[in-house]
């Protein structure tokens, strides 16, 4: 049992024909779940209708930061609609994405703080990308309340050790961050979710963060079509390929495989609400 955490079935690119084999190759796997993220209301209809075809699949519903400066009002509206959906379950992927400069730096921070908003409207779980604005992203996150104790006070808790601790159903997509701001969004409430980085050798910033955190903070991704594992560096990812990540996991986490896959899906699973 796997959970992909954070995966593009939706991805623009996909032909339909694609789109079903892939659908297929996940079947066939040992993956139970994947999280179907869009970047666009178009890329979000795709993922809705990804649910609707496969019991696995479910969507999150959000404008990524690369279109803050095409978006509109009416765009947040539409996503407002299709997160009623019962298949979406979070509102995501959103965020800060200053790598290619800041050009949009103001735009993106706009649609950043638009799209927390909807999330503490809907109370609905958040998925965040952040690239290259660490610390921007935390503190626009605690300023439109994503670790509030009213959010909280909406999700049960994390069970860790045998406490119940305050959990505010907030994912950091692909953390790249320190072990250190790792730990300091874990205090926050948030969940780091960790890819293929993980498992490359110049990904000692991302091992350190498995190590140091509880697993009770962590969930496992694809973000596929992008940044397969090794042994697969290179070639497109799909979400089977969850089972490298999964494996170094638990390797840096000095637990078996089976009980690290088992872990890790029960916390997507209560992360996201699906029974």
């Amino acid at each position: 049992m796997l959970f992909d955490a954070h995966t593009h079935l939706d991805f623009e690119k996909y032909t339909d024909e694609e789109r079903r084999e892939l659908a297929a190759e996940i079947e066939a796997s040992d993956v139970s779940f994947i999280i179907d993220v869009a970047d666009c209301v178009a890329s979000a209809k795709q993922a809705l209708a990804d649910a609707a075809a496969y019991p696995w699949c479910y969507a999150a519903v959000g404008i990524h930061p690369d279109h803050a400066s095409t978006y509109t009002n009416a765009d947040i509206e539409e996503i407002r609609k299709l997160a009623a959906d019962p298949k979406a379950v979070a509102i995501g992927e959103i965020g800060l994405d200053f790598y290619y400069g800041t050009d949009d730096r103001e735009e993106q921070q706009e649609l950043f703080r638009k799209q927390i908003r909807l999330a503490n409207e809907l109370r609905m779980p958040i998925m965040i990308h952040s690239r290259d604005a660490h610390q921007l992203t935390m503190d626009i996150l605690k300023e439109e309340g994503a670790f509030s104790d009213e959010r909280k006070s909406w999700f049960s808790p994390r069970l860790v050790d045998g406490r119940e601790l305050p959990d505010a159903r907030v994912q950091m997509h692909c953390f790249s961050g320190s072990p250190e701001l790792a730990l300091e969004y874990a205090r926050l409430g948030a969940t780091m979710s960790l890819g293929g980085p993980v498992t490359f050798k110049n990904g000692k910033k991302a091992a350190e963060v498995v190590r140091k955190l509880p697993i009770e903070y962590l969930m496992s991704e694809t973000d596929a079509p992008y940044m397969a594992p090794e042994p697969l560096r290179g070639r497109p990812n799909k979400s089977p390929y969850i089972e490298h990540i999964v494996r170094r996991m638990a390797i840096l986490k000095g637990l078996d495989y089976e009980e690290t896959a088992r872990i890790l899906t029960e916390n997507g699973k209560r992360f996201f609400g699906i029974s």
